[in-house]
């Protein structure tokens, strides 16, 4: 690669197939251990214009390349949709070069010699017979293609190693044996400051102090006219030790032309003769653009020691280290990221960044990777106008300057794999630090690390530390279960009772009892509850939003994906689509294998929406209750057979159920009632504000004949004799029948629920009723 496009073998030079296969591997090699995608190579191959068969003729071309290349099966090889080339140093002159160029950052941070320094550096530059992929990238069309971008990033890696060897063989050697590389140099890149500098000074060296200004007179034309600014700090300091006869003092001392208004500490020996001298090292200052962590920051103990833990392991691949915190709005993601970043600055000693990608914001689109570049490479102090537009050359830019360095890049709310590649910086010493609301689990090699709602204990540590003094105990074990360990609601709430200074917190937490009420009620100034998961809801799919809808008709019933078909209407497949979208953007929590739940601020939000309004409008509660009530019937019923019950026929009152999950054994009955048993109290208590009392009684009864074996079948006659008036009655017995048989083993928190569903169907009278499913 380092020259023309070449492959060798044992037997002599391999003839590469065609002009597709050839840029295809041209982009492999050069990108090696890169995992590159087709399309990625198709673009390699014809730019912007792809033909409608591009992906079949880039497989085609990998193909061709494997018959031709001797042994090429075990090096390029099929990664899913995608292609690696994987080759040593042995194998590869780019893997070689980059390779030498990490053992010679090793000498320099071991304090080798300079002589064997600058044997290493030349035998690196040997490798290179030309431009790279000289034959490609100059009769390459693609000014902006990938190919021309990733020939970039190699070829300022090589004029850095240039740099550094003339940087030394200027300290050791006579100056005006650089001269002539310097000036071929210059002549490459006009208007590279650090160059010119070497060159002022290799030329005042050499006794040529006028040719030495002329340069400067020269380039400080250039980047007026062309660039409008004057030379920089650096190459004005040079200019200044040119003009007084000092770049011999400059030269001694072993800086670099930055460093040249640096102190020079002079050594001597006891009697007082010169022994050396150096520049005094003014300790280096590296970017960082982080935010200031949150000053009240509490618990999440586990997860910051999973972070830090994960980071300082390191990368296990050939790129950066990538971490994904991942968690609903507002649950403290970016607060987790930021605490956990500043412990960590010390081990990315090179620069700390921090970007918001704007996924989710109000009224903001997600930016654009070019965009993000651009901040980024103006962080490291580039100049605007020396930032190229096409966003190819802004990756290499970022990519070469951040060469052989360490970095921690905090990537904050991303909206997509997509949106990050293009940002990640090179090697495997560098973190990068990624929080969203999707699991963006798609990079190789990414680390999750889920950031779950607060625990209890936290949640109360965090409230007393923002309200000190106003805290209620009582009230305040109201709040944090009504904020159900969401950092935002919880900040929320103290800093609406800071701004009521007449209200209590009492007062406050009344105000949150009702579940619908209570997103909007957390809310000061222009940041709510609601606003936040309301973006979350509004990204989703039709589809999507429907079945949040529908899950939001009984908030407190986690259920399974036999459950959620029924309530749904579709079959289990679907279903599990559905839930598994809605998991993966953190709309939804697992518990348990096969679970789901709805969290409940995520359930107040959604039955604010228009959506769900229609839902209701157009009578989904009652039929999907209907669904969902005569598959707890159906399930129930199959039980009580196996568990040793008569049949009675209340499953086949309810007619056929589409899917129901297999039970054929006493242990399966047993283990799928007590998976269900949540949901299907949240049913039960559902039912009776439908009127559905008979079908919900029945279902009351089977479940206390799963509890209760020894005699929870035997009232059953007064359910199926009840006539209309006399179902209210039969389901209000049902149900306290069943919460004494869950208080009996010890399921007192479903007694109680089943208890209060019991006592408030003692409603006025008129209250529908009907002996059926609803």
């Amino acid at each position: 690669m380092l020259g023309s496009v070449a492959v060798r073998s044992a037997a002599g030079p391999v003839r590469l197939p065609g002009t597709v296969a050839r840029r295809v591997l041209t982009l492999l090699m050069l990108s090696p251990g890169e995992v590159l995608s087709t399309p990625r190579l198709a673009k390699a191959a014809w730019g912007q214009c792809c033909p409608a068969t591009a992906s079949n003729q880039v497989r085609k071309a990998i193909a061709q390349l494997r018959h031709a290349i001797p042994g090429a099966g075990a090096h390029l090889l099929t990664d899913g949709p995608n292609y690696r080339l994987n080759v040593s140093a042995v194998e590869s002159d780019l893997v070689e070069f980059n390779q030498r160029r990490l053992h010679i950052r090793r000498l320099a941070e071991r304090g080798v010699s300079e002589g064997q320094r600058i044997q290493e550096l030349q035998a690196a530059l040997s490798l290179f017979r030309g431009q790279v992929a000289a034959d490609i990238v100059d009769g390459d069309e693609l000014e902006s293609g990938p190919i021309r971008a990733a020939a970039r990033v190699v070829e300022e890696r090589r004029l850095a190693v240039q740099k550094e060897l003339i940087a030394l063989r200027l300290r050791t050697s006579p100056p005006a044996l650089v001269i002539e590389d310097l000036r071929y140099l210059v002549a490459q890149h006009p208007l590279a400051e650090d160059l010119r500098a070497q060159l002022m000074l290799a030329l005042s060296l050499s006794g040529r102090q006028a040719d030495a200004l002329a340069e400067y007179a020269e380039i400080r034309t250039l980047l007026r006219d062309e660039l409008g600014i004057d030379p920089n700090h650096s190459l004005a300091q040079v200019h200044e030790a040119v003009l007084c006869g000092d770049a011999h003092t400059y030269l001694r001392a072993g800086a670099s032309p930055r460093d040249y208004e640096q102190p020079v500490i002079t050594e001597l020996d006891a009697g007082g003769r010169h022994v050396a001298s150096r520049v005094r090292e003014a300790p280096r200052r590296p970017v960082c653009t982080l935010p200031h962590g949150p000053a009240d920051f509490v618990g999440r103990r586990e997860e910051v020691d999973t972070l830090l833990r994960t980071a300082r392991a390191g990368s296990r691949g050939s790129g950066p280290l990538l971490i994904c915190v991942d968690g609903m709005g507002g649950v403290g993601k970016t607060a987790l990221a930021l605490h956990t970043a500043h412990q960590l600055v010390q081990d990315f000693p090179d620069g700390q960044f921090y970007v918001d990608l704007r996924a989710f914001s109000p009224s903001e689109r997600p930016r654009e990777p070019a965009e993000v570049l651009q901040v980024l490479l103006r962080s490291l102090g580039i100049e605007a106008q020396r930032i190229p537009a096409d966003p190819d050359s802004q990756v290499a830019m970022w990519r070469a300057r951040l060469a052989d360095s360490k970095v921690l890049l905090l990537l904050d709310n991303a909206a997509s794999e997509a949106q990050i590649v293009p940002l990640l910086p090179p090697g495997n010493g560098s973190l990068v630090l990624i929080t969203s609301r999707r699991r963006l689990y798609g990079l190789d090699g990414t680390e999750p690390c889920p950031a779950s709602p607060m625990s209890t204990g936290d949640s109360r540590e965090l409230l007393e530390r923002l309200l000190g003094e106003r805290l209620e105990p009582r009230a305040a074990e109201r709040l944090v279960a009504y904020c159900e360990g969401l950092p935002l609601a919880l900040r929320l709430a103290a800093a609406k009772l800071r701004s009521r200074p007449a209200w209590t917190l009492s007062h406050l937490v009344e105000r949150l009892a009702d579940p619908r009420r209570r997103p909007a009620e957390l809310q000061v100034g222009d940041r709510s509850v609601r606003s936040v998961l309301r973006l979350s809801f509004d990204a989703l799919t039709e589809a999507q939003r429907r079945a949040l809808c529908v899950l939001a008709l009984l908030p407190d019933a986690g259920m399974g994906v036999y459950e959620a078909a029924a309530l749904l209407d579709t079959d289990p497949v679907e279903a599990e689509l559905l839930l598994e979208g809605l998991l993966d953007v953190n709309l939804l929590e697992q518990p348990h294998i096969g679970r789901y739940a709805l969290h409940g601020l995520v359930a107040g939000v959604t039955t604010g929406t228009e959506e769900f309004e229609q839902l209701l409008r157009g009578g989904g509660r009652r039929s999907a209750l209907h669904r969902l009530l005569a598959h707890h019937l159906a399930v129930t019923s199959r039980s009580c057979l196996l568990l040793g019950r008569p049949d009675d026929g209340s499953g086949a009152c309810v007619g056929a159920v589409p899917h129901l999950p297999g039970i054929d054994s006493r242990k399966e009955a047993l283990e799928v009632c007590e998976r269900g048993l949540p949901a299907m109290v949240e049913t039960l208590r559902a039912s009776g504000q439908e009127g559905a009392f008979l079908a919900a009684a029945r279902l009351a009864h089977n479940l206390r004949f799963v509890l209760a074996p020894e005699g929870g079948w035997e009232e059953r006659g007064g359910v199926e004799d009840a006539g209309a008036s006399g179902s209210r009655n039969a389901y209000r017995r049902a149900l306290l029948g069943l919460a004494s048989a869950c208080r009996g083993v010890g399921l007192l928190e479903h007694g109680a629920t089943l208890t209060a569903a019991a006592t408030s169907t003692a409603g006025p009278r008129g209250v529908r009723s009907t002996g059926g499913m609803p």
